[in-house]
């Protein structure tokens, strides 16, 4: 019998998921005004090679859904922390375009590696009236690695090589935490809950499972280009400078401030877990949603250092709701198989997340970047049209 971990869990597991997503995924959109100028890119550049990150995701988390039943997850998810101690490393010393295309794809190839067998930990390793609690604090560790990368940008400030010499530095700690702390997962423990037999087409024809997954892929257009362009958005308006307590801010500053608030405001998505047993899964995805929508809208829509902070805690609080909503709702539809479930859902989020710089790229040039988002905060809104028009199909006990 596997002894439980409970919340000895959440350290490692914060950490680890801090490393996938805040650093090695969402990291980037921080230093794009600093990668276009040190490397001489383009918008549209800029925005291919952030979908390489999640491209590199997208075909790494299908292949692991594929092998998922017999591979030890904690294997996976060490493996997952090694690419992101490697690919934050050729980030920071990369001298050519090349060379930053390759880090950041071997860095966005980590959360398909290491944060899709979390779901299989947390059914395993946790008690069961623990779980989704256990979840939600581990899935908001996305706002730890926004938090550290933020101060350290800042205090780094004509250094960047020596930020993302720090990032794999976090990265080499979570692993070597996640691996003391993590026992392996026996076979048979593994066979019982991802039988290879049950994976077949018919796994995800369900309609309620391709509702969740046409959700999870909208989301991912939507809040990519948030994400990925918000910070070069505010570094690259001067009207957007200006004073704040009495302190006088460039635009730069108010990026790298907003970034940290961004972070902040996620940690927020610890209660995630109770809110959706409060409201059901469903109603709490259309909430979020609204709530990510305004968020993308009041950023787009104003120079205002308040309302650019509001934007910051909104999209900080609610990203980190609904990601962790979804990562409920699949463990709630694909009980069978939690593990390919869990990773398929966030597959299909990530294909989203690789659509929505690819459109930025072709449409950026032509409507500008406050464009841009203002496409994507409709995008977000509309979201709630997917879901069930009687919301409360999914009750407490369903949920």
């Amino acid at each position: 019998m596997i002894r439980k971990l409970d919340y000895a869990l959440v350290g490692p597991g914060l950490c680890i998921t801090a490393t996938s997503y805040g650093l090695c995924r969402y990291a980037y959109g921080l230093f794009i005004p600093i990668f276009r100028e040190e490397f001489n890119l383009s918008d549209e550049a800029l925005a291919y090679i952030a979908s390489i990150s999640y491209a590199s995701y997208f075909l790494v988390a299908l292949l692991g859904i594929y092998i998922s039943s017999k591979m030890d997850p904690r294997k996976s998810l060490l493996l997952g922390g090694v690419t992101a101690v490697v690919g934050m490393m050729l980030i920071a010393t990369a001298f050519s375009p090349a060379m930053l295309v390759l880090g950041v794809a071997l860095a966005g190839v980590t959360p398909g590696l290491a944060y899709t067998p979390i779901s299989e930990l947390v059914v395993t390793l946790v008690s069961p009236n623990r779980q989704r609690s256990v979840y939600a604090i581990i899935n908001s560790g996305t706002s730890l690695g926004v938090l550290l990368s933020g101060p350290v940008a800042i205090l780094f400030e004509g250094a960047w090589r020596w930020s993302w010499v720090g990032f794999s530095g976090f990265a080499l700690l979570a692993t070597f935490w996640c691996a003391w702390v993590i026992p392996k997962i026996p076979k048979a423990k593994k066979a019982q809950d991802n039988s290879p037999g049950s994976i077949t087409i018919a796994t995800f024809l369900h309609p309620e499972r391709l509702r969740l997954l046409a959700v999870a892929f909208v989301i991912g257009i939507a809040t990519s280009v948030y994400w990925t362009f918000s910070v070069d958005l505010i570094s690259t308006s001067e009207d957007k400078s200006g004073e704040f307590f009495g302190y006088v801010l460039n635009s730069e500053l108010v990026a790298q401030l907003f970034w940290v608030v961004v972070g902040i405001a996620g940690f927020g998505g610890m209660f995630a877990g109770y809110v959706v047993n409060r409201m059901g899964i469903v109603p709490a995805v259309a909430l979020f949603q609204i709530g990510i929508a305004i968020a993308t809208a009041l950023l787009a829509s104003t120079d205002h250092i308040a309302a650019i902070i509001l934007s910051a805690v909104l999209f900080g609080a609610f990203f980190v709701f609904v990601a962790a909503a979804l990562g409920m709702w699949s463990l709630s539809l694909f009980h069978d198989v939690p593990a390919v479930g869990f990773g398929f859902t966030f597959l299909i989020l990530s294909a989203g997340q690789f659509i929505g710089p690819v459109l930025t790229a072709s449409l950026v040039g032509s409507i500008g970047l406050q464009g841009v988002l203002f496409l994507s905060a409709v995008v977000a809104g509309s979201i709630v049209f997917l879901l069930p028009v009687k919301l409360q199909f999914y009750s407490r006990a369903k949920s």
